[in-house]
């Protein structure tokens, strides 16, 4: 039995021509594209297809009356047999088939979901949600707000006059035909709840899965952010680090040292605030445990950045850029992808933990931590299971030989669990101390 290629999210195999064909089609077109070969059975063996002009000229007509799109078409020889391969670009608008928005994931065809529709029409098309119209006009923009952008970005636009708000929007690109786009209704807006009831930022307070303190913090982003950066210094723990300059009343200098940089977490609802999908139906979720904080907001990274190239200087891709361009006049953020760089940065510097970015659960979590010894952490210093439950089991003693720690895994030799700790003394994680005989291993903090 001779194989070809997989099937998968640009390829399917069909032993025939039949009208399923069709549904294929469609979910291609409607994500990468991909190519249909007919002439293939499931498991990749080549029996060959009908493939006469007369065949081909059938399908590409019934292709073109349900879909309306043309493919490629052409006879491949595979094995000495013939195949058909039916190839179709990514569509500009969204392909339908009997009534029906598919999508290609993996190697199934799905529905589009509601939400997920209005997004891949927004991405088509080359426009963003931000700059969509709004039902709204200039009577729902809430004048002290405009006022406070205009004092902000006084030295980015010196010529801003909130006094007259429709000609400052309309500078902004933030209006059309007298009404709100969606981003001037996000920053200027008098409570956008009304018309966006999930653009709002969640910060709860938890004790393992126990919730003890959950609050909504509403109005437009300015005021989301003021509320957040609020209850960080309402909630946070605080330490003063004095330290004298000289020896004089005026050379004791007093430093506000927070459990986490303020700076950096400020950068991270930012960020969530300028890069958050607003088609999705969730707010931003920040998440406040004993030992870390969580900051979830709705929509994956968008391609081709990954959470790996924030640790890093990197390019910006804007979901939002309107909202993202109001924040920088306003000298909230700096160049276009250095804020991830600057929380790392900070966060090193009070010695901590790097932040984690992950793409999560639909969204971009971003966690600040006190703990160097995650799970997450140590599987991504390339960690085994047993080195992490070492790691856990040496947290709060004062050491463990290795006899200690062989019986915490008697189903592997004395030798596995040297090597294990050889190497979590060579990644600097424990410290060996001792003679061989009275070696004890201890964490290294």
């Amino acid at each position: 039995m001779s194989h070809v290629e997989k099937e998968g999210e640009t390829v399917e195999f069909k032993r025939q021509w039949t009208d399923r064909a069709l549904e294929d089609l469609a979910a291609f077109a409607n994500t990468r594209g991909g190519t249909l070969l007919v002439g293939i059975q499931d498991d990749g063996t080549v029996v060959g297809a009908a493939a006469d002009d007369r065949e081909i000229q059938r399908i590409a007509n019934l292709i073109a009356a349900h879909l309306g799109i043309t493919p490629a078409i052409r006879v491949a020889e595979r094995e000495g047999r013939p195949v058909l391969e039916i190839q179709v670009a990514p569509a500009t608008g969204l392909v339908v088939y009997g009534g029906r928005y598919l999508r290609r994931v993996g190697s199934t065809n799905r529905d589009f979901a509601p939400d997920e529709l209005a997004r891949h029409l927004l991405e088509r098309s080359g426009r963003t949600w931000d700059g969509l119209s709004s039902e709204w006009t200039l009577k729902e923009i809430d004048h002290e707000s405009l006022a406070h952008f205009a004092h902000l970005a006084r030295s980015r636009l010196p010529h801003l006059d909130p006094e007259h708000p429709e000609q400052t929007l309309q500078n902004l690109d933030l209006l059309t035909d007298g009404r709100l786009k969606n981003a001037a209704v996000l920053l200027f807006g008098n409570r956008p709840q009304r018309l966006f009831p999930l653009a709002q930022v969640r910060i709860g307070i938890f004790r393992g899965t126990e919730i003890l303190d959950s609050h909504d913090f509403q109005g437009n982003l300015w005021q989301q952010l003021d509320g957040a950066m609020e209850r960080f210094r309402q909630v946070l723990k605080v330490r003063f680090d004095i330290r004298v300059e000289e020896l004089s009343l005026e050379g004791l200098q007093r430093r506000e040292v927070w459990e986490y940089p303020l700076d950096a977490l400020r950068e991270a609802v930012v960020n969530a605030l300028i890069h958050r999908d607003y088609t999705y139906p969730a707010d931003i979720q920040i998440r406040m445990e004993e030992d870390r904080l969580e900051i979830w907001s709705p929509g994956e990274l968008p391609p081709p950045l990954t959470p790996q190239a924030l640790y890093g200087p990197h390019g910006s891709v804007l979901r939002n850029p309107l909202v993202a361009q109001a924040f920088y006049f306003a000298g909230v953020i700096e160049r276009w992808g250095t804020g991830t760089t600057r929380m790392v940065r900070l966060c090193q510097e009070q010695g901590l933990p790097q932040p984690e970015f992950q793409n999560w659960q639909g969204g971009v979590r971003v966690v600040f931590s006190q703990d160097p010894y995650t799970p997450e952490r140590l599987r991504a210093m390339g960690l085994n299971e047993r080195q992490i439950q070492i790691i856990a089991f040496l947290r709060g003693r004062p050491g463990a030989s290795t006899g200690e720690l062989h019986r915490l895994f008697p189903q592997v030799t004395v030798k596995t669990i040297q090597r294990d700790l050889q190497d979590l003394v060579d990644k600097g994680l424990v410290n060996a101390e001792g003679e061989k005989k009275g070696r004890r291993y201890v964490l290294a903090r």
